[in-house]
C-alpha cells in the first residue's frame, strides 16, 4: 500500500530550508507529523514534509534529490529526519557521496552495520531512548564511537527512562542541536579565517 506524503508546512514564496521526515518500518508518514510540526514551528521558512519510507537508501536519495530540485535547495539547506527504520535509512544515506543533506537526525535507530567512512559535509545527530526494547542503546553508542574514530561530525544523546518513542524531551533536544550546535566544518572555517587568536580552539560546541 502506498501512503501519501504529508506536507506539514509549505511557506509562501521560496523556502529557505528543507526538512524531510521518514517513518519506521510498517508505519505511515502521519506517524511523524507531530515531529514535523515541532520543526515547522521553529523554522517557519522551511518546507517540512513527512514521506513514505523508501525500500532502500538509493531510492531515498532519489526522493531527496527530487524534493531539492522542486525547492531549489542544496544539500546544506536540507535536513533528513528518520525514526526507527527510517533512522537506519537516513544514516545509510550518509555513506553515499556526494552528501544529500547537511544534517541527518536519527531518532530511535542506528546503522544496520557500523559505518565504514565518515560522511563529508554532514552533521549527524543521534537520539535514543535507553529503554528502547527493539534497538539496544549500546548499538547507538558503538556507532557514535565508530563515527568519532572516523572523524565524523556527530552528537549522540541517550535519554534515560525513554523507550522506543519520540518524546517531547527528544523533540526539544532536536531543536537544541539544530539551533545551537555549530557543525565542525563551520567552526574550522572560522578558525582558518582567524588563525592568530591563541584563545580559540577547535573544540566543538554542544
Amino acid at each position: 500500500m502506498t501512503h501519501a506524503v504529508v506536507v506539514v508546512q509549505r511557506p509562501a514564496g521560496h523556502p529557505l530550508q528543507l526538512f524531510l521526515l521518514f517513518h519506521d518500518e510498517g508505519g505511515t508518514p502521519e506517524d511523524l507529523a507531530a515531529m514535523g510540526r515541532v520543526l515547522a514551528g521553529a523554522f517557519p521558512q522551511a518546507l517540512v514534509a513527512s514521506l513514505p519510507l523508501p525500500p532502500d537508501a538509493a531510492e531515498m536519495l532519489e526522493a531527496v534529490a527530487r524534493w531539492q530540485g522542486e525547492c531549489g535547495l542544496d544539500a546544506q539547506a536540507t535536513a533528513l529526519v528518520g525514526y526507527g527504520g527510517g533512522a537506519t535509512r537516513v544514516l545509510e544515506c550518509t555513506q553515499q557521496a556526494p552528501a544529500r543533506a547537511g544534517r541527518v537526525i536519527a531518532l530511535a535507530g542506528t546503522f544496520g552495520r557500523l559505518p565504514d567512512q565518515a560522511a563529508t559535509g554532514v552533521t549527524i545527530h543521534l537520539f535514543h531512548g535507553k529503554e528502547d526494547p527493539v534497538t539496544p542503546y549500546g548499538r547507538v553508542v558503538a556507532a557514535a564511537e565508530r563515527l568519532i574514530a572516523l572523524g565524523a561530525d556527530i552528537t549522540a544523546d541517550i535519554l534515560p527512562f525513554v523507550g522506543r518513542e519520540v518524546t517531547a524531551e527528544m523533540g526539544d533536544l532536536v531543536l537544541e542541536r539544530l539551533r545551537g550546535y555549530i557543525p565542525r566544518r563551520r567552526w574550522q572555517e572560522a578558525l582558518a579565517a582567524d588563525p592568530g587568536d591563541p584563545q580559540r580552539s577547535d573544540t566543538r560546541l554542544h
